[in-house]
């Protein structure tokens, strides 16, 4: 590996909020311009300021949404009586990047690129708007007989490093995306998409029939002249996320019909039928003079030519009260036709994305002090890639994540932890279709925060933590009156929460123990199954410790790296157990069969010395065959005996 490809792996690793670079920027925007390495050093000082922060506490966000194009004529969201503000002109950009640069809350000034209404600072104070009643969707998957991604909702597909068909397994690893025959083991091709002048780097993919849809960034590179003594910089010019549709009906020759670009790096993204919603994130750090070119974004869009497009000032709408220097770029656009992509432009960051099948939420964080976090949300109706913003409130907190939303009947319920003085409160809100409030709980659990969500139905679970985690069942039958039926204490606490059936519920997190401080730290794992029969009774049946020591899974934090087969009772996860002696650490993939009077029992632990280099990704099956998928092998199982039937290296 190349320096180039040593600086593209390591801002991928980048997962800095962008309120973080944005305080990164200002520490050193008065230093003279050279030339965009800076830019380099600040995302490298995101990065290990990140990792620090993450070892040091437990912290929970996340990002993300919507733009029409039309030839690169100006463009709208649709409305019905609620509407985004749109900057007047670039000068008035520049004005509010520049202002925003020097430290001054330009929102929260008197100009004239305050919110053309504003928004209150109180739940559901929000225009009323006529909205078609969503129906409700179930959060268990239909079982078929191969993995499918474990997502939030039923029929919105969430993007993934894995991905299998029943018969052929799709594997994004480094920079190629492999096509794995399952019956063999055998490659049958590896999409390599560097190009000479942009270096495409996958992420994740949606299978969808015969197109595969691979999502990831594009690298424009320009080496610094200036400096030929350390010439592995590069002077970072430009970086493009891109969603490209690949036909694979040919396996060994896959064709590329379609490739749609958005400014800035790669967010999140969902596939509902046959309508993809991929989402970038771009920073403009403003210094004197900058040009036009370097502070709007772009897109492109191959069904219109390789020509990119510039999203004029005029074109971007903007979130009222927030002080960065950011775009949310949101396209949408269908991998069976050639109409043009559907981009919106947003001027403000977001923070957590989630999707039914008729609606997308925005959640944008604003900071009024560092105790005072309100979510600002942003609702949108989809039809087909056609976006049409329907409503918008404001509520106390910050969210923990996609889990603390959910949609039911027209109803959304969510679940946010805020802080007050040093003092953290939890509430629940129900928002009825035009996002006003008609329903909530506040103050549950006071100096705890949330650590997991789960709506099913009519009820909704929150976890909650600080020293003991209660587990809250909350009926939600009545929206105008949430109530808290149940509470269960129990040491440790899950941070993630899936549902087994109608009465019973699995928890996966950690126990815990205090500290010579006097907090909490993580021991080994647990996995709990909870009875919520009876609301006002939750119980824990029974549990498992997971590891003897310490025992860590990439579960805990991304739902998709779950394994589970409902008709065979099986749950599993990639996990590494860590020891004092660390050379007998080991790492793989853990599977539990569930019997709901037996408990949990292993089922098979395919684990092996730890190598750093070769770390578990993802567990799969294809009928009765068990893949585990690793950085550089893929394994294969009897599912019914886990016998070892075949490897091939992944390189």
């Amino acid at each position: 590996m190349n320096n180039k490809d040593n600086f593209k792996k390591a801002m991928d690793n980048v997962h800095a909020s962008e309120e973080l670079k944005n305080k990164t920027f200002e520490k050193i925007k008065n230093k003279p311009k050279k030339n965009n390495l800076i830019f380099i050093k600040i995302l490298s000082a995101c990065a290990v300021f990140a990792l620090a922060f993450g070892i040091g506490t437990f912290y929970h966000g996340n990002p993300n949404i919507i733009q029409m194009a039309n030839n690169g004529n100006k463009t709208n969201v649709d409305t019905e009586n609620v509407e985004l503000p749109r900057f007047k002109d670039i000068d008035q950009l520049k004005s509010v990047l520049s202002k925003n640069s020097s430290g001054t809350n330009y929102w929260n000034t008197k100009s004239d690129v305050m919110m053309a209404e504003s928004i209150s600072d109180s739940v559901g104070e929000i225009q009323s708007i006529d909205s078609a009643n969503s129906e409700s969707s179930s959060v268990q998957q239909k079982e078929t007989d191969y993995s499918t991604t474990n997502v939030q909702v039923d029929n919105v597909d969430e993007a993934d490093i894995v991905k299998t068909d029943g018969e052929y397994i799709y594997y994004v690893k480094n920079n190629l995306v492999f096509i794995v025959d399952s019956s063999n083991l055998k490659i049958i091709n590896k999409l390599d998409f560097d190009e000479d002048e942009n270096d495409f780097i996958p992420k994740e993919v949606f299978i969808n029939g015969d197109k595969l849809v691979v999502l990831g960034s594009s690298y424009i590179f320009e080496e610094d002249d200036e400096d030929e003594e350390n010439s592995y910089y590069y002077n970072y010019s430009k970086t493009m996320t891109e969603a490209i549709v690949m036909n694979i009906k040919d396996k060994k020759a896959p064709k590329e019909e379609r490739r749609v670009s958005l400014d800035g790096y790669y967010n999140n993204s969902r596939m509902i039928g046959d309508n993809v919603y991929f989402i970038s994130n771009k920073s403009v750090y403003y210094y004197e003079d900058m040009e036009d070119d370097e502070i709007l974004p772009v897109y492109r869009d191959s069904v219109k030519g390789d020509k990119p497009f510039t999203i004029k000032a005029e074109d971007i709408a903007y979130f009222g009260g927030t002080k960065n220097y950011s775009y949310m770029l949101v396209a949408g656009f269908n991998i069976n036709n050639d109409n043009d992509a559907n981009i919106e432009t947003i001027f403000g960051a977001s923070d957590t994305v989630y999707a039914s099948t008729e609606n997308l939420y925005v959640v944008q964080e604003k900071y009024s002090t560092i105790n005072s976090i309100r979510s600002v949300i942003y609702k949108f109706n989809l039809a087909e890639t056609k976006l049409t913003l329907k409503a918008k409130a404001t509520v106390k907190g910050y969210l923990n994540n996609q889990f603390s939303m959910d949609e039911y009947e027209g109803n959304l319920r969510v679940a946010t932890t805020s802080n007050v003085e040093g003092l953290s409160k939890n509430q629940l809100y129900v928002l009825d279709e035009n996002l006003e409030k008609i329903g909530s709980i506040k103050n549950m659990a006071l100096d705890e925060k949330i650590y997991s969500v789960r709506f099913i139905g009519k009820v909704g679970y929150i976890v909650t933590f600080k020293q003991i985690d209660p587990l809250f069942v909350i009926d939600l039958s009545d929206p105008k009156n949430p109530t808290i039926k149940g509470e269960l204490k129990i040491p440790g606490y899950s941070s993630y929460l899936h549902p087994y059936d109608d009465t019973h519920i699995i928890g996966i997190g950690y126990n815990t123990e205090e500290n010579q401080y006097g907090g909490t730290v993580n021991k080994n794992m647990k996995m709990s199954m909870f009875d919520v029969s009876d609301l006002e009774n939750p119980k824990e049946i029974f549990s498992i410790d997971i590891g003897d020591e310490y025992a860590y899974s990439e579960i805990t934090s991304n739902h998709k790296a779950l394994f589970y087969n409902k008709s065979k009772n099986l749950i599993g996860f990639p996990i590494t157990y860590r020891t004092k002696n660390y050379r007998n650490s080991k790492s793989g993939f853990v599977i539990y069969k569930i019997d709901l009077n037996k408990g949990f029992e292993k089922y098979g632990d395919l684990t092996e010395k730890t190598n750093y280099q070769n770390s578990p990704k993802r567990v799969i099956y294809i009928k009765d065959i068990l893949y585990t998928i690793f950085e550089d092998k893929i394994e294969s199982f009897d599912l019914n005996t886990l016998d070892k039937k075949a490897e091939i290296e992944i390189k």
